[in-house]
């Protein structure tokens, strides 16, 4: 019952390497922080949501220091870096992985995910939310590196049993999900119009701490609760069977320009904007029912037509669907086919199935559209092989991805904004009018906001939170 002593804690050292730094700049402004809160030094907001605020995904980095290239692990929440190993180990799992440190000052990124932390609080499908959230965070990365005038680029297909074993990953029960390669133009104010002081100077609340002598660590602790959690994913692949080396800007799913769904290709904007955006977006806690206008939620929902730079194919079998309910433009109500712009017949959801389809949350009742993601479930099918495991990877990260957009295109729409995993699917299907065989991955919710409402699933803490 009792924990084991602590190791005793390496001398800190400062950032010195600049794709540290730039690194951590990143994560400052795509993951951690909100910009009115930078500025004090403090541990206040995260810039992306999470099932149950629980945030399921670390972080380590790898870039070149002092000539060498060289591995950390990243601690968000003390906010220091471990450094793990230097030279030809790193080398050695950069090369068997296909993946490269940029030499110019840039840095790779590397999100790990901790299924245990969704998976103590929600079960099984709290997998699925690790998914999700790390497709948000991973997403977060790479806007708010283009957003600095620089284009990331997101490799989730590589192998990954090398870094895994260099990280450290699976001994400690984490996964690897993606690597997000960052050049040095993304450093801020001498590389990209708009950046401010505040971010610029980001790394400078960070410390470096040197563990690449294990035995000086100690011993790594995690309880026998999540080493079983950890046995019943582990069985699956470390890799994906076709590792791709090229990385094209392309959105993740295809909406249809017509004069049904107009101005829907226009995309999240001018990349100048996208920090301020990231910086402000919000959850909302509950819908007032008041609708909103259906202009407004077309220009929320352009936003997934963003091109984001990943290794993933152009064609993928989500689909996504949106249902206007409740709009100032009753005339526009109705249940559209995004990426054929096709309008579906039939009657819209009431208030109280909207209700019953969000489990009973009554405080979501009001929303005006409901945006639906989902697969036909063939493409789930096979779980248990290398190609299952790596469709549900890629396909959570599409999902997250488009999540966050949303929230951001949501943001510059002035419309609330809220995901939730917990849902009838068979409810869902019914109402939408979707295919039998598809499965609902994640639906996101747009409305009135009303910031005096309650997320119930941050009533309970989460049992794994503050558990790092």
């Amino acid at each position: 019952m009792a924990l084991p002593a602590a190791a005793p804690e390496p001398a800190a050292e400062p950032v010195v390497a600049p794709g540290l730094r730039l690194a951590l700049s990143l994560l400052e402004e795509g993951v951690l922080t909100s910009r009115a809160n930078r500025s004090c030094g403090s541990y206040v907001a995260r810039a992306v949501p999470s099932a149950g605020a629980v945030y399921p995904y670390e972080f380590a980095v790898l870039v070149m220091e002092n000539g060498l290239p060289t591995a950390f692990r990243i601690d968000t929440d003390r906010r220091t870096c471990a450094r793990l190993a230097v030279g030809a180990r790193v080398t050695a799992a950069l090369d068997a992985s296909h993946l490269s440190v940029p030499e110019d000052g840039g840095a790779l990124m590397v999100t790990l995910t901790r299924p245990w932390l969704s998976m103590r609080k929600y079960g099984d499908r709290g997998y699925l939310y690790t998914q999700l959230d790390a497709g948000h965070a991973a997403g977060n990365l790479l806007l708010a590196a283009a957003g600095r005038g620089a284009t990331g680029a997101l490799r989730l297909r590589f192998p990954r049993e090398s870094l895994s074993e260099l990280l450290e990953a699976g001994e400690n029960c984490r996964e690897i999900h993606s690597a997000t390669l960052v050049p040095a133009g993304a450093e801020g104010a001498e590389g990209a119009e708009g950046s401010d002081a505040a971010v610029d100077e980001a790394w400078t609340r960070w410390s470096v701490h040197d563990e690449t002598d294990r035995e000086l660590r100690g011993s790594t602790w995690r309880s026998w609760l999540e080493s079983t959690c950890w046995d019943s994913v582990a069985a699956w692949p470390e890799h994906s069977g076709a590792p791709s080396l090229d990385s094209v800007p392309a959105p993740l799913t295809r909406i249809r320009s017509d004069r049904q769904l107009p101005d829907a290709q226009d995309g999240l904007g001018k990349p100048s904007e996208w920090s301020e955006l990231i910086a402000t977006r919000a959850s909302s806690k509950a819908f007032t029912g008041e609708p909103v206008s259906a202009a407004s939620v077309r220009q929320a929902v352009s936003a997934l037509s963003t091109p984001l730079a990943t290794d993933l194919p152009d064609a993928s079998p989500l689909s996504a669907t949106l249902v206007l309910r409740s709009t100032t433009d009753p005339e526009q109500d109705g249940v559209y086919r995004l990426r054929t712009g096709e309008r579906q017949p039939g009657r819209l959801p009431s208030t109280d199935e909207v209700a019953r389809a969000c489990m009973q949350q009554r405080a979501l009742a009001g929303a005006s559209a409901v945006l639906l993601l989902h697969v036909p479930r063939t493409s789930l099918a096979g779980a248990d092989s290398a190609a299952g495991a790596e469709n549900l990877r890629e396909l959570g990260f599409r999902c997250g991805a488009l999540g966050q957009l949303l929230y951001l295109g949501a943001n510059r729409a002035k419309v609330g904004v809220t995901a939730i995993g917990g849902f009838d699917t068979p409810l869902w299907r019914t109402l939408a009018g979707l295919p039998e065989d598809d499965e609902i991955l994640y639906a996101l919710l747009l409305g009135c906001p009303d910031d005096s409402g309650i997320k119930f699933d941050r009533l309970a803490m989460a049992h794994a939170q503050n558990e790092r």
